[in-house]
């Protein structure tokens, strides 16, 4: 009988193959609309995040246990094996060794409080923004050098070329003194980097805080995409014993919590797509029962059950639904890989924008999987429900006037 359900319900589906395809290409063009939608909020997104991470932070960080909690210079890490295992790694493109601490910087009579970065200039530069935003002067090249924000140059009146004086605390409780040329500004139009943050060689910064040649508060990871790092973030706090490993999960909770609210509201116009939808195939299911009256009529009289014809109709509403979510699948995936190749170029105005932040003129989608397990299971779900209602009047339906019906 089941067998016989579902092939009267196929051939009923194109006894009108105008309003069939009429409502699947609705079904089609939601899928469609909600995956597309949620891929370019998600590229968006990876995108952004990679910007962020590409300024300062990275994908993933390896630190201190204590660190990230009490950033004190003497929680410092043995970064020589941990760099040993991110090399081994196909996914991770680069991983440095970083220090950082706080100190009072100067030029002559005036004297800023600023965080002092020892970086391993000749990796960083190869994925560091900030490398690639220097207004003024050019990027770390060797020891005795020195990169600041605009911000901080023009409040102590630095020009490249000139002397920076920095003083802090060392490990031990010392002081922490060192004399660099500034070779360069750089601009990252984050007030709070431009006036605060100063980097300088590592090795410059270990002699001056007093640590060990393989000594380091953290180990800066960047992974081939920021998908990927979380993947290898969890790895790497299974394979490493006694440092914590942050995700950018971790190092950039405000891009997570934006990110959130953001799934939020999608899922809202999932839900408002879905109903729109439904009264669609409500529509369309009313159609096709005040057509086929007399024809149910008949078939009840015969001694076919009510409930056997809901069920054939909830069988039209699953193929319809099948078509249409497989069709709006392809169309995505197609749409959606080829942009991932190419990107949507951005307008000339916000092009400018982007430039500026040094993120780009394209945006890239990444084909979303949640959003099309979603957006499926939610169009099945809402179709179905849909022809329950006009499943209704067949429950009252009766076979003499259903037969006598004019059509």
């Amino acid at each position: 009988m089941l067998v016989r359900l579902i092939g009267l319900a196929w051939r009923n589906l194109w006894r009108n193959p105008r309003r069939t395809w009429l409502t699947v290409s609705a079904i089609a063009f939601a899928v469609l609309f909600l995956v597309f939608g949620r891929s370019m909020q998600t590229g968006s997104f990876d995108t952004m995040i990679d910007n962020g991470a590409r300024i300062l932070l990275g994908h993933l960080q390896v630190q201190h246990v204590k660190y990230s909690a009490d950033p004190r210079v003497d929680y410092t890490i043995n970064a020589a094996p941990i760099l040993e295992y991110f090399s081994s790694r196909a996914e991770i493109e680069y991983a440095s060794a970083r220090t950082q601490g706080f100190a009072l910087v100067s030029m002559g009579e005036r004297s800023f409080g600023a965080q002092i970065v020892g970086v391993e200039a000749d990796i960083e530069r190869h994925w560091s923004r900030i490398a690639s935003m220097v207004s003024l002067g050019r990027y770390l090249q060797g020891r005795g050098e020195a990169v600041i924000g605009a911000r901080l140059a023009r409040n102590l009146g630095l020009q490249v070329g000139d002397e920076l004086i920095i003083l802090g605390t060392a490990k031990e409780g010392g002081i922490a003194a060192s004399s660099v040329t500034l070779v360069g500004v750089f601009n990252t139009a984050q007030t709070q980097l431009d006036r605060s943050l100063v980097q300088i060689h590592i090795d410059d910064f270990r002699e001056a805080w007093m640590l060990g040649n393989d000594e380091a508060h953290a180990v800066v990871v960047m992974a081939s995409n920021v998908t990927r790092s979380e993947a290898e973030a969890s790895l790497a706090t299974t394979q490493l014993e006694s440092v914590a490993v942050l995700a950018w999960l971790d190092l950039m909770p405000e891009a997570q919590q934006m990110r959130d609210m953001k799934a939020v509201s999608t899922q809202l116009i999932f839900y408002v797509i879905v109903i729109i939808v439904g009264f669609s195939v409500v529509t369309t299911f009313m159609m096709m029962v005040f057509e086929r009256t007399q024809e149910l009529g008949v078939l009840i009289a015969i001694g076919m059950k009510p409930g056997l014809l809901q069920v054939q109709l909830q069988l039209e509403a699953l193929f319809l639904a099948m078509l249409g979510v497989v069709i709006g699948f392809i169309v995505a995936l197609l749409l959606i890989v080829w942009l991932e190749e190419t990107g949507i170029p951005l307008p000339v105005q916000a092009d400018e924008i982007f430039a500026r932040y040094n993120m780009g003129s394209r945006i890239y989608p990444s084909f979303d999987w949640p959003a099309l397990q979603t957006s499926s299971v939610l169009m099945f779900v809402g179709v179905q429900l849909a022809a329950l209602i006009p499943g209704l009047r067949i429950q009252r339906l009766r076979p003499v006037e259903a037969i006598r019906r004019q059509a």
